[in-house]
């Protein structure tokens, strides 16, 4: 495949059924109930699951997904830049996304499916690929069903590893107890909106190549990690946040196909009224903690006083949306090259994934460069590799508007407050950054922007 075909295919729309149903919720907990009892019969402790599972409304997932591959490969990128380990590894951890460019395509009847590059062992581990783009249709459609169902809100993803570790050791010789930190979700989305206590959604992304009964047996396991965050008092019954289980099907027959299930829950955090300084709502400090892992039990003939996950008091909710929006920002200026600014926003126990500040090195991901697209100015990062026989151009980046809001002293709700600004404006001006551009290019909701060109081609060069 030459490099204008790879291209055009990047921008081509498709879709992708959707399965969230009564049948599939008996399916998922009677796997569940297996699982349980295979556990107890090898003397494993059995993880509880969310104590209900119901099915997506359908006004929300529609039954089907219409998207472009270019998006599902933003998602991943914007997804995974805060997810390594220090900086040895930024380049190849920033770029994972680009080995997915010729892997997904639409076939005949309209329907997303891989393609035959996508399918061949010789370019791709299949438990690799069924995890990576797992995440990235898992988080598409969350997206997606989180902004119907607040169509007020503007939601943010934040990798649940990096979040939960401002309050607890996951790694390293800090850990406390590796029983009680080995559940948790992959995601969180963040829910901000103007005058609105912020929300919260656990997500839980799979993927497979597998038959269905692979996808339940995902989702029942999925039950047990978005059952491991509790907000709020357990003395009150179930108050883990709500949850998005979903798990994705790369090689059904006609298509790829996803399967959701939507545990319900309370997700909303307290946030004290915003001031015009740089210290209350969301522009407070974040303290990093030390906390004991683990969710009280309340049972007296439990065996345990606490089971696997994360318990965060009422009087840490407010703490809890800060963190989120702090590590949302900080991985939307990762995503742009700038890990000095973002590591920041972060506490010392979550910037030690970044790594020092000012490292340079052939691995390094450098904040250099930026273009001016129909007079927004961006700024971010670049990468140059070969398609084919093809030099190519990428670049990640955001908005010079927002990145000016955090750095220095940041101010993480002024950010929060430009962004239906910036949105409006790149979408009344898509054509013709399309045409300045002269490749693919794609921005997001909260401002990131990824795009992919021919090198020489557009009119507008990077700095």
């Amino acid at each position: 495949m030459d490099a204008d075909e790879a291209i055009k295919k990047l921008f081509e729309l498709a879709d992708v059924a959707i399965e969230s149903s009564d049948q599939l919720v008996g399916k998922v907990e009677r796997k569940a109930a297996k699982l349980a009892a295979e556990r107890r019969d090898n003397d494993q402790e059995v993880d509880p699951i969310k104590p209900k599972l119901v099915p997506v409304l359908e006004r929300e997932h529609r039954r089907n997904m219409r998207i472009m591959p270019w998006e599902l490969l933003h998602l991943l990128g914007r997804a995974t830049v805060l997810s390594g380990h220090g900086s040895s590894r930024a380049l190849a951890q920033h770029w994972g996304c680009l080995k997915y460019i010729t892997s997904l395509q639409r076939n005949a009847h309209g329907r997303m499916e891989l393609s035959e590059s996508g399918k061949d062992p010789r370019y791709h581990r299949r438990s690799v690929q069924a995890e990576d783009l797992g995440i990235a249709f898992a988080l598409a459609a969350a997206l997606r069903i989180a902004q119907r169902r607040h169509p007020d809100h503007r939601f943010e993803i934040v990798d649940a590893d990096v979040a939960l570790e401002a309050g607890w050791a996951l790694r390293g010789n800090e850990v406390k107890t590796k029983s009680n930190t080995r559940l948790r979700p992959d995601y969180f989305l963040f829910g901000f909106r103007d005058g609105a206590a912020p929300r919260v959604i656990t997500v839980e992304c799979k993927g497979s190549h597998g038959a269905a009964d692979a996808q339940h047996k995902q989702l029942a396991k999925a039950a047990a990690q978005v059952n491991a965050v509790v907000i709020g008092d357990p003395h009150q019954g179930d108050v883990t946040p709500p949850g998005l289980m979903m798990s994705t099907s790369l090689d059904d027959s006609g298509g790829i196909q996803m399967r959701i299930l939507d545990p319900p829950g309370d997700g909303t955090l307290a946030l004290s009224d915003d001031g015009d300084d740089h210290e209350s709502g969301l522009n407070g400090p974040v303290d990093q903690y030390h906390e004991f892992p683990g969710i009280p039990v309340r049972d007296e003939e439990a065996e345990h006083d606490r089971r696997p996950g994360f318990y965060i008091a009422p009087e840490r909710s407010e703490w809890f949306a800060r963190v989120l929006a702090r590590t949302a920002s900080a991985g939307l200026l990762a995503f742009a090259g700038d890990r000095d600014t973002a590591g920041r926003l972060l506490t010392p126990r979550q910037r030690a994934r970044l790594g020092g500040e000012h490292e340079t090195g052939p691995s390094h991901v450098d904040f250099d460069t930026g273009v001016e697209l129909a007079g927004m100015r961006l700024v971010g990062t670049d990468h140059v590799f070969r398609l084919q026989s093809q030099r190519m151009e990428v670049f990640s980046g955001i908005p010079r508007v927002l990145h000016d809001l955090l750095n220095g002293e940041p101010d993480i709700k002024g950010c929060h407050h430009m962004l239906p600004d910036v949105s409006a404006q790149w979408q009344e001006r898509r054509e013709e950054i399309l045409a300045e551009w002269g490749g693919v290019i794609f921005m997001d909701a909260n401002g990131a922007v990824m795009g992919l060109r021919k090198m020489g081609d557009g009119q507008a060069p990077l700095d």
